[in-house]
């Protein structure tokens, strides 16, 4: 059976839910000191703080528990099953016999409250990012509740909160919160941002940041010198009393099984099964425990997205039983009436004559598309954003 074979009519619903979603990509459209000057600004106000977080050279993974593992644009394959490989190993050394128990009950706890958690994913079996990192690893930079409307993402102190809780690797974080310090940084950017290596660049921020938190992983132990970069936001003023809070309150838990045979390596695997992708997926999730990963189907029954537009066009002819699913239809309709160069890919998972089951996944084809869509929703305030990595689950029935 196809889309075709499903009637579409005016007692036809849609009901959609974001099973994973990571910020929308920005670019300021001012200059670069223009920019700097209204966070400088917003900081000595008080305002604002600023934010500053290293780039890990690595690949969007983001895991969502029982609702499925999820890349850039896609799920069910290569990078996913590297994802929950490097997540299970994490549990292990976190936590080390307790790590079953711990992984259900995080699968669990995701799901209660529809979380998705999106992670840095930094390896040599997807492909060097300037540098062969010398540990296989991940890094949390996001924790996403989905609800049933718009993603609300975590604050960094509450992501450091719910990292420290369950002991997942997060990312080394400073904050500036006086005109002085975030003028500071940027000096020391100037100074750095051409030859600076991971070492200098730490030791330099460490020194002008009113609030310094290490990251769970030394980048230089496990990626090296080669610093892709740095990340500036600002964020709410009240971050650095938050981050005081949570660095009193929440102390970070040693590791119990750091030292312990967990089998074979993620690089071993891959080695032993280079000629042959499937195999070698295969491979990975074997050696995957099942309290965090029970089903493989979404890799092992993997299957392309249907070509038949009816997917997206019957969608968005249906009347939404909610508002997220009335957001996401804008979102479309605004998307291919503008053009945008966009992908809707729908994967099929169940079919009968009055229900359609099945994934959707938005692969936005050019970065350029963001800053477009956010000139739309200045235009239009009630648009939802364009995330990164967005993924939906969809249900269509006919009543008929």
């Amino acid at each position: 059976m196809g889309a075709a074979d499903f009637a579409v009519d005016n007692n036809t619903f849609a009901e959609a839910q974001i099973s994973a979603a990571f910020y929308p990509k920005f670019k300021n459209e001012k200059s670069d000191q223009e920019t700097r000057k209204r966070m400088i600004e917003m900081v000595s106000r008080g305002f604002a703080t600023m934010e500053v977080t290293l780039k890990h050279s690595g690949s969007l993974f983001m895991y969502a528990g029982y609702r499925g593992a999820y890349s850039k644009n896609s799920f069910g394959n290569i990078y996913t099953a590297v994802g929950v490989f490097v997540l299970d190993r994490m549990f292990h050394e976190a936590w080390g016999k307790e790590a079953p128990q711990m992984q259900a009950e995080f699968n669990d706890y995701l799901q209660k409250n529809r979380i998705n958690i999106s992670m840095e994913l930094v390896t040599a079996e997807l492909g060097d990012h300037g540098q062969r990192p010398k540990d296989d690893y991940a890094v949390v930079t996001a924790v996403t509740e989905l609800g049933h409307g718009k993603p609300k993402f975590y604050s960094t102190p509450a992501v450091i909160a719910f990292c420290r809780k369950w002991r997942l690797s997060t990312n080394h974080v400073w904050l500036f919160s006086t005109r002085e310090s975030a003028t500071s940084f940027f000096g020391a950017y100037d100074a750095l941002c051409e030859e600076g290596t991971a070492t200098q660049v730490c030791k330099a921020l460490d020194k002008i940041a009113d609030i310094s938190v290490p990251g769970s992983k030394d980048h230089l132990v496990v990626q090296g010198e080669i610093l892709e970069g740095l990340v500036a936001r600002i964020v709410s003023h009240q971050s650095s009393d938050q981050m005081k809070e949570v660095l009193r309150s929440l102390s970070e838990a040693p590791f119990h099984g750091v030292d312990s045979d967990l089998g074979s390596s993620l690089r071993e695997i891959c080695a032993a099964n280079r000629s042959d992708e499937k195999q070698k997926i295969k491979a990975l999730l074997e050696n995957v425990g099942s309290s965090l990963c029970p089903d493989h189907s979404d890799w092992l029954d993997a299957q392309s997205p249907n070509a038949d537009k009816s997917f997206v066009t019957y969608f968005l002819e249906a009347h939404p039983t909610d508002y997220a699913t009335k957001k996401l239809q804008e979102m479309i309709r605004l998307m291919k009436q503008r053009h945008f160069p966009a992908a809707f890919k729908c994967y099929l998972n169940y079919q009968n004559a009055d229900n359609l089951y099945y994934k959707m996944v938005i692969h936005v084809r050019s970065d350029s598309i963001f800053r477009r869509y956010q000139q739309e929703m200045r235009k239009n305030q009630g648009l939802w954003p364009l995330y990164r990595g967005k993924m939906d689950d969809v249900t269509q029935n006919s009543s008929q």
